[in-house]
C-alpha cells in the first residue's frame, strides 16, 4: 500500500468514532448556550425577567 492508501484506510477506520465525538461536542456546546440564555433571563434575585413580586390583579 502507498502512503495515501494507508491514510485513506485510517480515515475510514476511525470515521465512526470521530463522528460520535464531534456530535457529543456539538451537543455540549448547544446545552451550554441554552443554559446561558436561561441564566441571562433571570434577575439577580433569581426571578424571571418581567416577573414582579406579589400578586397582580383587581384591587379591592
Amino acid at each position: 500500500m502507498t502512503g495515501i492508501g494507508v491514510a485513506v484506510f485510517l480515515v475510514l477506520l476511525f470515521a465512526p468514532g470521530v463522528s460520535g465525538v464531534l456530535k457529543s461536542i456539538a451537543f455540549r456546546i448547544r446545552a451550554a448556550g441554552k443554559a446561558e440564555l436561561v441564566r441571562a433571563g433571570q434577575d439577580a434575585d433569581g426571578r424571571a425577567r418581567g416577573e414582579r413580586k406579589g400578586m397582580r390583579g383587581r384591587r379591592g
